[in-house]
């Protein structure tokens, strides 16, 4: 918690409006005027598709009672401006002071694809035992991880933060404003990530989270990735993932009419199974380090078994739903990359069905660097497949390709968006399951409302908005 005197001094900001007390004291903040709720600290910048400055004017009668600044501005003088050089840095500063202050353990979690999922599923896992502070959905990045950092307070004991990167440098200030007690690296992308330029970057990029560990921390590792290993001199580290001595899993069994699987892991107590509501791959393999972090952490097996089994399902994240005709859908659209693309079509095949259906819109992480990504779909789609349906830019090259490799899949591109809802509804029938993925941008819930017998009224091939469609205002679902 700071106090206006605070503030001033570690951002080194000159006053505007001046605070009628300066020992007043303040938390929590915001940088979205129309998400302030509670936050008493509104931070303005100019991005690069909007101006926090511009929306000043409807602060007043708000909860904030401080705007940091980084221009000249005119507001009433009820609320308080602290003019600095820089406000995103000043966010950080402010950030990495609290950190400094906090008493308590902080998990840092990174990786190509699952993250957000780990960050869910390890506040889940330890809420009993911790009182927890975590980013909200997926919000990871320079905003993101400081402004869940401003949310702290007296009664939190553990920081969980989901670090996202996009490039070089990232992960390195991520790390410096919250030093970590316990970093993980889930994985890096099989694929080629354009942002980073090389693969090599992508794995620069990625071991970034270890450089600003506290002495004492330890880092967690994939035991099959090797060049993770190689490419950071890690003092105290620990593996997870098949293979590992000491964290390794297996699937015992999986029934196809509770979608659940049972797992095998190896523990510092030895070999335990439990049957979790969750099935895939990514799901003992994610598990897997968040053993080890619970481990490290000091709880025991039975700690956390009954957790385990009951891991929370969120809405567009490998969720299952029942469609038309009794057609099982699973629910993946919240996001995609070529990894976890195969993973979701992996995860359907692994079912039961007579027919496993993948519908996949736009990856927009194969937009830069596409044929290594591209190659890396082609070899990696599972033979059991029997129909893929593809849509957006990158489908259109992934159709030839894939239907060249994989004869026995039926392979269809759709450049409208209602075409391929078209040629999906007849595919709904009880022997059936369907995978739907895509990036945020192509939206793809409309296929899923469409699949489950909901009318949308949105028709757009591609929408701007960073959200899911129920959280869309301007979407009109006649359910």
């Amino acid at each position: 918690m700071f106090t206006f005197q605070s503030i001033q001094e570690i951002t080194d900001g000159v006053w505007i409006n001046h605070p009628k007390d300066r020992t007043v004291s303040l938390q929590k903040g915001a940088f979205d005027s129309r998400k302030i709720e509670d936050a008493e600290i509104f931070f303005a910048w100019k991005g690069e598709n909007s101006d926090g400055h511009q929306y000043i004017d409807q602060l007043p009668g708000s909860s904030i009672k401080l705007v940091i600044v980084e221009k000249e501005v005119k507001l009433d003088a009820q609320i308080a401006v602290l003019k600095v050089p820089d406000t995103q840095q000043a966010l950080a500063e402010l950030a990495k002071f609290l950190t400094g202050e906090f008493r308590g353990k902080i998990v840092n979690i990174t990786g190509s694809s699952g993250k957000t999922t780990a960050k869910s599923w390890l506040t889940h896992i330890l809420q009993d035992n911790y009182n927890v502070l975590t980013n909200i959905g997926s919000f990871n990045n320079h905003i993101g991880c400081p402004i869940t950092i401003l949310n702290v307070n007296e009664k939190h004991d553990l920081i969980i933060l989901e670090m996202g990167t996009s490039g070089l440098g990232e992960l390195d200030l991520l790390s410096s404003i919250a030093p970590a007690d316990i970093s993980v690296l889930l994985n890096v992308g099989s694929a080629h990530l354009g942002e980073f330029g090389s693969k090599e970057n992508t794995y620069r990029a990625k071991l970034e989270i270890f450089n600003h560990q506290k002495p004492s921390a330890i880092s967690i590792i994939p035991f099959n990735d090797d060049k993770i290993k190689e490419g950071y001199p890690f003092k105290n580290y620990q593996y997870f993932g098949i293979g590992s001595p000491e964290y390794s899993w297996k699937t015992i069994s999986i029934d196809p009419v509770t979608k659940k699987q049972q797992i095998q892991f190896q523990t510092p107590e030895g070999s335990k199974s439990i049957w979790v509501n969750q099935i895939g791959d990514y799901v003992g393999e994610t598990l897997s380090a968040l053993l080890a972090i619970c481990y490290f952490l000091g709880l025991k097996w039975n700690d956390i078994s009954g957790k385990l089994a009951i891991l929370p399902q969120e809405k567009g994240r490998s969720t299952f739903v029942k469609g038309l005709n009794h057609v099982t859908l699973l629910d993946d659209v919240y996001n995609a990359n070529p990894d976890s693309m195969i993973n979701m079509l992996n995860t359907i095949c692994q079912l039961d069905y007579k027919n496993c259906i993948g519908i996949v819109g736009n990856l927009a992480e194969m937009d830069e660097g596409l044929k290594e990504s591209a190659d890396f779909i082609v070899e990696n789609i599972p033979d059991k497949l029997t129909g893929l349906l593809l849509n957006g830019e990158t489908g259109k090259i992934l159709a030839p390709l894939i239907q060249k490799k994989h004869k026995n899949i039926e392979v269809n591109y759709f450049g409208d968006l209602s075409e391929m809802i078209k040629a999906a509804l007849p595919l709904c029938e009880e022997n059936a399951v369907i995978g739907i993925k895509g990036s945020r941008s192509a939206h793809l819930e409309r296929v899923l409302y469409a699949l489950k017998g909901e009318l949308v009224s949105c028709n757009l091939e591609r929408c701007g908005l960073l959200q899911m469609c129920h959280l869309c205002d301007q979407l009109k679902n006649d359910t």
